[in-house]
């Protein structure tokens, strides 16, 4: 909001987030979810669901049990969520056109159950998994048997790989990316603490920034550009 790179002029940010609502309360277009981000986000921003037209969308289930390559992995059922989700929202969003897609932070300082290793690791396989299941059906015409119908040209929005926030604890990543435990709850080392949703929001932000399919929209100059070439 306060970055004077970003569009301010015809780009509108809405948080819809919800916490600790995980994947199957977002599944359906009769979720009441939807309702909420409807009657107390958008409606007081003065804008209607039919505004909405890009989004992203981090989730995760609680309490994981199965990891990968089991064919009942906790992943692969967040396969199936993540389809039904993005389907509901182009119910709700029918000017929807982009869902960028983000997995979980690390999680190897969990105290809990919640959404421990190497769960959270994993949620990059549900993502990259439905990505792959919508290029592959728009390619060949093939519904994935997890992800479902993911038509572009009618029942779900583009989607795509939004920011990777997955690193090795305090073992660097290329782009040098690390999570302290100071970075994670206190309370169950697994939600980001203040410190970790700076990162967060650093690496969504950048993101954003950089990305080709958001720079037209995101961008002030951007934006400012095509509006000078019209005239």
């Amino acid at each position: 909001m306060r970055d004077p790179a970003v569009n301010h002029s015809t780009l509108m940010l809405i948080n819809g987030a919800r916490g600790g609502q995980t994947a199957e309360t977002w599944d359906a277009p009769t979720d009441t979810n939807y309702d909420l981000v409807r009657d107390t986000d958008l409606v007081p921003a003065g804008v209607t669901e039919a505004q909405v037209q890009v989004a992203w969308l981090k989730e995760a289930n609680p309490g994981p049990t199965v990891s990968l390559p089991a064919q009942n992995a906790d992943a692969y059922r967040l396969v199936t969520q993540l389809g039904n989700v993005v389907r509901a929202m182009k119910v709700r969003y029918p000017n929807l056109h982009i869902v960028y897609l983000a997995s979980r932070i690390y999680a190897g300082y969990a105290t809990s159950t919640l959404n421990p290793e190497p769960y959270a690791y994993e949620t990059g396989f549900a993502v990259k998994l439905l990505v792959q299941a919508q290029i592959e059906q728009m390619r060949s015409g093939r519904v994935d048997a997890r992800g479902g119908d993911l038509n572009y040209n009618s029942v779900a929005p583009w989607i795509a790989w939004g920011p990777y926030f997955w690193a090795d604890g305090m073992n660097p990543r290329a782009d040098g990316l690390t999570w302290a435990r100071a970075d994670l709850s206190s309370a169950d080392g697994t939600h980001p603490s203040e410190s970790g949703q700076q990162k967060v929001g650093a690496l969504l932000l950048a993101f954003l920034k950089q990305d080709p399919t958001s720079r037209p929209w995101f961008l002030a100059a951007a934006v400012e550009r095509r509006r000078t070439a019209h005239h």
